[in-house]
């Protein structure tokens, strides 16, 4: 998986933008499922644009890694892999977990101010989408990735930064299929967020890599069951 780009406002005036801004929706929210077939032409006439419009659209999906474009078949929602989610697991609790034991370790008191900040717009961002309770809204995530970046800020090494960003990007799209797909509806994330900026601002470093573990294996335990070994 690979990072989901942030739309700009102006690429959903126009036609293109907006059939893109559609069916990354339906990719996002898991109205269209992992590995479903995507033909261009079905689009075309649920949508009402022509075969170009689509296929732009689709081709700039495949581009962020949301679709896959198959050889002899087309395009296909990206699918989900067992293999591919444990992997990327296993890399972001070793990077991730040591890149914020290093921020809570070497953070300056202007770092802790960042991470407040973000976390406050967090809390007051609305998470999910009050027309589509399956998809969490654009802002939210965005904030929601401002917060987890700024909580590695602190670390004062950009290679480690970089990798686990780079990581935490990835992770995005299964991220969304957690909630999306897996439907764990009673999970609280708002206080996961609140245990991880305690432990940060008390500079409890343990405490801070075991709310981080916790948060990131929630995430990829749900989609697990979700995905019996006959799913995948």
């Amino acid at each position: 998986m690979t990072k989901i780009a942030r739309m700009h406002p102006k690429v959903r005036k126009t036609l293109n933008g907006e059939i893109f801004a559609r069916v990354r929706s339906d990719i996002l929210a898991g109205h269209l499922s992992p590995g479903t077939r995507l033909r261009p032409a079905e689009l075309a006439q649920e949508h009402s644009v022509s075969m170009s419009v689509v296929r732009e659209a689709l081709a700039r999906l495949a581009e962020q890694e949301l679709v896959d474009w198959v050889p002899l078949t087309g395009f296909r929602v990206a699918p989900l892999s067992l293999e591919d989610l444990t992997d990327l697991t296993d890399a972001r609790l070793g990077i991730e977990v040591l890149t914020l034991r290093h921020a809570v370790q070497r953070g300056d008191v202007t770092w802790e101010g960042r991470v407040l900040a973000a976390h406050h717009t967090l809390e007051r961002t609305q998470q999910f989408d009050p027309d589509d309770p399956d998809r969490f809204t654009e802002e939210w995530a965005e904030a929601h990735a401002d917060f987890h970046n700024s909580l590695l800020e602190g670390c004062n090494s950009k290679r480690l930064i970089d990798i686990a960003a780079g990581l935490r990007d990835g992770a995005e799209l299964y991220r969304r299929w957690s909630h999306a797909l897996a439907h764990d509806s009673e999970r609280d994330i708002p206080s996961e967020h609140r245990a991880l900026l305690k432990a940060v601002l008390e500079r409890d470093e343990a405490a801070a890599a075991q709310a981080l573990e916790s948060h990131i294996r929630h995430t990829t335990d749900v989609l697990l069951t979700h995905l019996q070994p006959e799913k995948v």
